[in-house]
């Protein structure tokens, strides 16, 4: 059964409610995880928890729980579901109050959690690719916080399927190719593999630094450092990350055919790594 948490209260997804006051409803003003569960065990949960944590002391959101006891309560809720394949969702918001830009001096964050079943992915998406496209960057300063204000992130997606792509990819004004709409993006040029460094630029993805290390282990060149557009047009292999998604290969980018036209070798032995991981 997928259900819900909220400070307490544990039942059915369909019946949990928020109060109208609560700052993440009126502002957007917390933050939160996605976390992929298999066969009933969640990955990466401590890296999800530590990312958690740091990105609510980026908005100065205080965590009254230990992220051992945040494990625990994800933990129990995902048992009680009964659920296998899951995503899990945690969120933190800086409380409730009445409505007001400067919150209160004292407020206790509020806590949410979802279990609910994963969403089937073509298989056809893995062995075909998809296809993205490319827009100006115009979200804050602060990617690397992952805040619940997604509105940006909402407008990209819907761009994207307009225009008929999987996903949007963000460029700044000087070509600087950063991440998408909801995963992080990397490229292989002359054989080497390139990402954005997990600076303040982007939101330094879970799944991400699997990649990395997957990458490592088998000895693949990479190189973490800013790339232009020219070179995602110009790569031999494009690929997008992220919790749910895992490994989504890439084969055209504004119209434009990647490669052959086929997920490449490279994203192939990656995506295989990572699901050793697992």
């Amino acid at each position: 059964m997928e259900l819900a948490y909220y400070n307490g209260w544990l039942g059915p997804l369909e019946e949990a409610v928020v109060p109208v006051n609560d700052r993440g409803y009126i502002f957007g003003d917390g933050v939160y995880e996605v976390i992929r569960a298999y066969n009933g065990v969640m990955f990466a949960l401590a890296e999800h928890l530590k990312r958690l944590a740091a990105s609510a002391g980026a908005v100065q959101i205080p965590l009254p729980w230990g992220l051992t006891e945040l494990e625990d309560i994800a933990a129990g809720v995902l048992s009680q579901s009964g659920i296998k394949e899951a995503v899990i969702y945690i969120q933190v918001t800086r409380g409730t109050a009445p409505r007001s830009h400067l919150p209160a001096a004292v407020l206790r964050p509020n806590l949410l959690i979802t279990v609910r079943h994963i969403t089937g992915i073509s298989p056809e998406v893995y062995s075909e690719g998809v296809k993205v496209i490319t827009m100006p960057e115009f979200r804050w300063e602060m990617r690397h916080v992952k805040s619940i204000s997604l509105q940006a992130g909402v407008l990209a997606k819907y761009k994207a399927q307009q225009a008929g792509a999987a996903e949007a990819v963000f460029i700044l004004p000087d070509g600087t190719v950063t991440e998408c709409a909801s995963s992080n993006i990397f490229i292989v040029k002359n054989g080497v593999l390139m990402t954005h460094p997990a600076d303040q630029r982007i939101l330094a993805g879970v799944l991400r630094q699997s990649v990395l290390e997957v990458a490592a282990s088998q000895e693949l060149e990479v190189k973490v450092k800013p790339f232009k557009i020219s070179d995602l047009m110009l790569a031999e292999e494009v690929f997008i990350t992220g919790t749910v998604t895992e490994i989504m290969p890439v084969v055209n980018v504004d119209g434009n055919i990647v490669g052959d036209g086929k997920p490449g070798p490279v994203t192939r032995r990656i995506h295989a790594g990572y699901a050793a991981l697992r």
